[in-house]
This record gives C-alpha cells, structure tokens and sequence, in this order.
C-alpha cells in the first residue's frame, strides 16, 4: 500500500467519516452508510469503491448487501493511523 495514496483517501471528507464510522462500528452495510451520513448513495458508493480500491476497506456480500470494514490486510502504519483518529 502506498502511503501517499492512503493519506489522500483519508484527506476527504467523506472518506474521512467513513473510515471512522467504520473504525467505530466495525461493519457496515452500505444502507447504514448511506443513513449515517446523510449522502445519496451514488456518492458513498463512490467512496467506498476508492478505498476498497487503495486498499483501505474490503467488503462481503451478504444477500442483497454489501458490508464494509476496515481491511485486515492494512498495515500496521496504516491500522495506526485510523485508530488515533478522533471521533467528531
């Protein structure tokens, strides 16, 4: 993972809440996202797809949803830094 990339997914911030209402919650379905944040999904959606894609989040369908977590794969610098995050 590229720290460059990782610190620009987290300077938005929609994906800045994101990743803390992840690091928060653990898993989210998009829905719950989506509500949280008071955004159109096609927005969040957006989101999501940059971080799963920088490898931040990953995601599990289950049923009709797609749940979102902070991966398990992050390393250690990167799990650091969304931990000492402060929740607004």
């Amino acid at each position: 993972m590229n720290k460059t990339d990782f610190l620009k997914a987290l300077s938005d911030p929609t994906r800045l809440k994101i990743v803390r209402l992840l690091n928060q919650k653990q898993a989210l379905c998009v829905c719950d996202i989506i509500s949280e944040l008071d955004q159109p999904q096609p927005t969040i959606s957006r989101h999501l797809n940059q971080l799963k894609q920088i490898g931040i989040l990953e995601s599990e369908r289950k049923g009709t949803w797609i749940w979102y977590s902070i991966s398990q794969e992050l390393p250690s610098w990167g799990k650091a830094v969304i931990g000492a995050l402060e929740l607004n």
